[in-house]
């Protein structure tokens, strides 16, 4: 079993040493991906590298030149949230698929109505906003 511990100090030990802490996620044990000195990123619990591919196939929405910068961003970021929801609605569905405790298996479901209702605002307001 993996105790906690042992990670969270293992990830302050790599932040004390000058290691950077991401605003991403490991895509196995969903623990914070860091960057070393080298720009290496790296999950730390899982002890290997990750790979961050630049999504080029952005929709034209997102990468129109507006003159609202703040606006831009926003799209932008709407996008970006979507992904990371979608993402998340595809691994919660795969845990439920080989979950077998009742309790879990209704905490997933939650879990994924919500995500949808959420994705079905964003998209709402993409279509208000005539994006």
């Amino acid at each position: 079993m993996i105790d906690i511990r042992d990670d969270n100090k293992k990830m302050a030990d790599l932040l004390r040493s000058g290691h950077t802490m991401l605003n991403l996620a490991c895509p196995v044990c969903n623990n914070p991906l860091f960057r070393n000195k080298k720009k290496e990123i790296f999950c730390p619990i899982c002890n290997k590298k990750v790979l961050i591919k630049k999504n080029e196939n952005l929709p034209v929405h997102s990468i129109k030149i507006k003159k609202d910068v703040n606006k831009d961003k926003v799209n932008i970021n709407l996008y970006s949230l979507k992904e990371i929801i979608e993402e998340k609605i595809n691994w919660i569905a795969q845990k439920l698929k080989n979950e077998n405790q009742v309790n879990l298996i209704e905490r997933h479901l939650k879990i994924l109505i919500q995500l949808y209702d959420l994705l079905e605002k964003i998209k709402n307001n993409d279509a208000s906003a005539g994006i």
